[in-house]
């Protein structure tokens, strides 16, 4: 029996087409993504293109800004693939090639606190408060960027308090990604306000007033700051939200009426005796009022030492006319 053999030339055909397409198939097929995020100021062909190998590895296109979207049109990426020698990239219905790249938001308030460390590592003293300048918004970096904000320049007149700072990320590079603010440092004082609005005669409770920070240029040496010092005590007149509140604007509570019924005390070492007694006076606490004994018609002096009450200090009189000896001195 002969065997047919193909020629030479013919089998070699063969055998090479077979090669060739076993190649084509074990070669991934490259298509174009329909959407991508990036980090990063640029964008290579291997983000874009799926299958391209380290061909692809080329940047070639710029990123969106930090916390913004773009997009690529699809024949550019195709003619900038082929610039490199790279064809047959399936586009299928892309047109376009959507890019986004996240963003971290360094707020205002990152701002002031990473110059406020400073200026507390140099040595400031005081309730000190950073204050940016209106025209400096929040700035947005890349996602990637998880470094702390380092203070790379400052400079500050102690006389007017206004600063220029240059800012930039930890490890980065200044000249590229620094960025300048200016402001003011201000000192402040903490002071006690209305939460809401007072009205006069009202005594203030606690409950009525909140601790808040203000330039101390503005806080006058007549403000009455502390909590406790205001406590007690009664507008002169009506005082609004937030409000500083002076001393001229405030009058100890009334303890005492005039021609009221007041508990009389008389105290002195040892021994207190407590009368009934008739107010001649109104007054506040720590005041000196006249009192009349019920009984005798006696008047005497003492001091306002809560409501509706008056303190006689004096000597130890004799037992048996104590009361009457107390109120007619």
């Amino acid at each position: 029996m002969t065997q047919r053999l193909l020629p030479l030339t013919l089998a070699t055909g063969l055998i090479a087409a077979l090669l060739a397409g076993g190649s084509a198939l074990a070669q991934e097929a490259m298509r174009l993504k329909s959407e991508i995020t990036v980090t990063g100021e640029t964008i290579r062909l291997d983000q874009l293109i799926e299958g391209i190998g380290e061909k692809g590895s080329v940047a070639m296109f710029r990123a969106p800004q930090p916390g913004h979207r773009g997009t690529i049109r699809a024949d550019r990426i195709l003619d900038a693939a082929r610039e490199l020698g790279i064809r047959g990239i399936e586009t299928g219905d892309v047109v376009a090639v959507a890019i986004t790249r996240p963003g971290r938001t360094i707020s205002r308030d990152d701002m002031q606190q990473a110059i406020g460390r400073l200026a507390a590592e140099r040595g400031a003293l005081g309730n000190l408060e950073i204050i940016l300048d209106d025209h400096h918004p929040a700035r947005l970096v890349d996602a990637s960027r998880g470094e702390a904000i380092k203070v790379a320049q400052f400079n500050r007149d102690v006389r007017t308090g206004r600063f220029e700072a240059r800012l930039t990320l930890a490890g980065g590079l200044d000249s590229l990604e620094g960025w300048t603010v200016t402001g003011g440092i201000v000192e402040m004082r903490e002071v006690a306000v209305p939460v809401g609005d007072l009205d006069r005669g009202d005594a203030i409770q606690a409950k009525d007033l909140v601790m808040v920070k203000r330039p101390a240029a503005q806080v006058g040496a007549d403000v009455v700051r502390p909590l406790a010092d205001l406590i007690g005590m009664v507008p002169r007149r009506a005082l609004k939200a937030g409000e500083m509140i002076r001393s001229a604007d405030l009058a100890k509570p009334i303890l005492v009426e005039k021609s009221s019924l007041v508990s009389v005390i008389y105290a002195t070492k040892g021994l207190t005796l407590t009368m009934r007694g008739r107010a001649q006076g109104s007054g506040s606490m720590g005041d000196v009022v006249k009192v009349q004994n019920l009984q005798s018609k006696k008047i005497v002096e003492g001091v306002i030492t809560g409501p509706a009450q008056i303190t006689i200090a004096g000597p130890v009189a004799p037992q048996a006319s104590l009361s009457e000896s107390a109120l007619s001195r």
